[in-house]
């Protein structure tokens, strides 16, 4: 059986591109893909505002996730090697939408894993 693809949306765009920007990243080589990403998927106009309050949760995510074991959501190792579980998912997710009411709660909940993946299990 064939898996639905999620349509795209804005913010989801938006972030799979911030995913990979870090602090030494050129942020106008981010929003130059972005403002692509956007136009092709015919998703809205680039705002600036709009991709600033994305990219402030996208840090924040990037620096907890980083604290690994100094981290109040981490649960420790769940085997021999890191794994998702390592993440207390739901405890995260809260804090997160309370400090970023801005960011919809589904683009939340579908960044996470990713995030996850790849800034603690990469």
């Amino acid at each position: 059986m064939k898996k639905k693809k999620k349509p795209a949306t804005y913010e989801g765009e938006a972030l799979a591109v911030l995913a990979f920007e870090f602090d030494f990243s050129d942020r106008a080589e981010s929003e130059r893909k972005i403002k692509r990403h956007l136009r092709d998927k015919k998703l809205g106009p680039y705002d600036q505002d709009r991709i600033d309050i994305l990219r402030r949760f996208k840090d924040d995510v990037r620096k907890e996730l980083g604290k690994c074991n100094r981290s109040q959501f981490y649960t420790g190792f769940h085997g021999k090697y890191a794994d998702m579980l390592d993440w207390d998912f739901g405890a995260l997710l809260h804090p997160l939408q309370k400090k970023h009411p801005n960011v919809p709660k589904k683009e939340i909940d579908s960044f996470l894993p990713h995030a996850i993946f790849l800034y603690y299990l990469k």
